[in-house]
């Protein structure tokens, strides 16, 4: 079975240097999916506004074979004096 690599880089450079095995490109793009999604999930709710990741998804010959990227924005809205005052 294939292995393959996961390089994060979200403002700085993380080498995969143990990897996973997939039986193909589909199932190493759900892992770079699933990873993307935990640290999401982690970091929105630690309280970050601003997350951005780049997963550069590499085979055992270090040929990128995915690039997966996502960044997620938080905006608190606060209603505004005018608005929340009825004339």
């Amino acid at each position: 079975m294939p292995r393959y690599f996961f390089h994060l880089h979200d403002g700085q450079d993380l080498p995969d240097l143990i990897g996973s095995d997939h039986p193909d490109v589909a199932g190493a793009r759900a892992e770079a999916v699933e990873s993307i999604a935990e640290r999401l999930r982690g970091r929105l709710l630690e309280g970050s506004d601003v997350s951005a990741w780049i997963i550069n998804v590499t085979d055992e010959l270090g040929i990128t074979v995915l690039i997966l990227s996502f960044a997620a924005t938080v905006h608190i809205v606060t209603p505004m004096a005018s608005h929340a005052e009825e004339p």
